[in-house]
């Protein structure tokens, strides 16, 4: 999701990401369960979008063009979507993971760690506090995943190129009609997330 209402590298981008490189189909419920905290880790660094947007739109009926240019830069939201965004966290949790042998809290952090990576080169004025709570720094990419102006709509292109190689390769690997759906709903993302905004934001 992106804090200016553009089509932005998706969340089911970042899901998909961190299947591919870190799911297996499930044969017992301990797999299941492996594959699940992985797509949770991946969805972690964009939670608390998802929950402000739940509020401010549906609760508060807060209009598009103020939610993206106003509420999601105020408090509590920016500290919230700091905490999704921290990599010192989630390179505790990794430690800690290892340390405890704990395979959900390996690939948690790892799947959180692919999310951050394939963030980080594609925010300019949006970008995140990555080194939170140690520092507020924010690297400003050249390159942003929405605007225009900056590189947003070959950004666009080339993640929807990505994650339509994506939902093959996990097409190919996983049987499962449960799979099979959300990656059918994973690419009408591609589709309907630009569509919105269009719409929306004109």
């Amino acid at each position: 999701m992106s804090a200016e209402g553009g089509p932005a590298l998706n969340t089911p981008t970042h899901l998909l990401i961190g299947a591919a490189a870190l799911a297996r189909p499930a044969e017992d419920a301990a797999a299941r369960r492996h594959n699940l905290a992985i797509l949770a880790g991946a969805l972690m660094a964009d939670a608390a979008i998802f929950v402000l947007f739940v509020w401010a739109r549906l609760v508060q009926g807060v209009s598009e063009a103020r939610l993206w240019r106003e509420v999601y830069w105020q408090e509590p939201w920016q500290t919230l979507v700091a905490v999704g965004n921290s990599l010192p966290l989630y390179l505790a949790l990794l430690t800690v993971g290892l340390w405890a042998r704990s395979r959900i809290a390996v690939v948690f952090a790892a799947a959180a760690l692919l999310h951050l990576a394939f963030d980080l080169p594609f925010h300019r004025d949006d970008a995140h506090p990555h080194f939170w709570p140690f520092s507020d720094w924010r690297f400003r990419s050249p390159v942003s995943y929405w605007d225009p102006a900056y590189h947003g709509g070959l950004v666009s292109l080339a993640e929807a190129a990505l994650g339509l190689v994506l939902i093959v390769l996990l097409w190919r690997r996983f049987q499962s009609l449960p799979v099979r759906a959300a990656l059918l709903l994973a690419f009408a993302t591609y589709i309907a997330v630009p569509a919105y905004f269009t719409v929306m934001l004109g």
